[in-house]
């Protein structure tokens, strides 16, 4: 049995951390290998492995408990659900993992990494808390909530750090460079650095989020012509390819395989 649930974190934190992913599967058919696909994404997300009883294979990668970091990607990811797994994936909005620990995204391969190969101290002891607190949401939540906002409270606001956060929200990339004093080109290199991918790429994967969202809210009524218009794509044709390029199939494909998406899966998009 699969179960995925998505959670926001508590206000404190909203600033830094777009949303909780906690995931429990326990499986039944143990001749039978589940896979779920994961789209691409514009942030970090720290994956807290709390309890797993063979390695997860997660995108070619074999993870045991701890905890690891998974940067951006615009290449989708699989993960192969073939033993009984819990963890918890926190996505950070973009530029916050520089930001916190001054690493440049820019120089981390598309790849899973330990904590330990970057040389970041995180109490482990976190693992063994969450794994007991395992079936209470309320206090799981709690839990994590703390333990990051004590990693973040520090952290320094940056102009920058602010404006790609709106980026991601309304990805008008106009305004974007509008509100940089930079030139154009200084932009792009600092948010590299910060978000290890371009201020276009992040503007492409949140657009097509927004489709996604506008998809699961209208599931008995799509409209695909409207939606390419909502989110202005240059026509029909124009959003099919992209939609391919994210997903690897078209819309309506999409549609009848919805649930081995997990960011689809999810009531907050992420």
């Amino acid at each position: 049995m699969f179960e995925f649930k998505t959670f926001k974190p508590n206000i404190k934190l909203q600033q830094w951390v777009k949303s909780y992913w906690i995931v429990n599967y326990n499986k039944i058919d143990f001749l039978k290998v589940e896979k779920k696909e994961i789209i691409p994404y514009d942030n970090i997300c720290l994956l807290f492995i709390i309890d797993s009883k063979s390695d997860i294979s997660y995108a070619n990668k074999c993870l045991k408990n701890g905890i690891y970091i998974c940067p951006p990607s615009l290449n989708r990811h699989t993960l192969n659900l073939d033993s009984n797994q819990y963890y918890i994936d926190v996505s950070l909005y973009p530029g916050v993992f520089y930001k916190l620990f001054g690493i440049p995204v820019s120089a981390l391969e598309d790849k899973v990494y330990e904590i330990d190969e970057l040389s970041l101290k995180f109490d482990l002891s976190i693992l063994d808390i969450l794994y007991e607190l395992k079936g209470n949401t309320l206090a799981t939540l709690n839990k994590i909530d703390n333990y990051l906002y004590n990693i973040f409270k520090n952290m320094e606001e940056d102009s920058l750090l602010l404006n790609i956060l709106e980026l991601t929200k309304n990805h008008d990339l106009d305004n974007f460079y509008n509100q940089n004093r930079l030139s154009a080109r200084q932009v792009q290199r600092k948010v590299k650095e910060f978000t290890g991918i371009t201020p276009k790429s992040i503007e492409r994967i949140n657009r097509f989020y927004s489709t996604l969202k506008l998809i699961k809210s209208n599931e008995n009524i799509i409209d695909f012509k409207e939606i390419a218009v909502v989110n202005n794509f240059y026509d029909q044709s124009s959003f099919i390819k992209e939609f391919k390029f994210f997903t690897g199939v078209t819309p309506t494909l999409f549609l009848l395989q919805a649930d081995d998406f997990l960011q689809y899966r999810c009531t907050i998009f992420c």
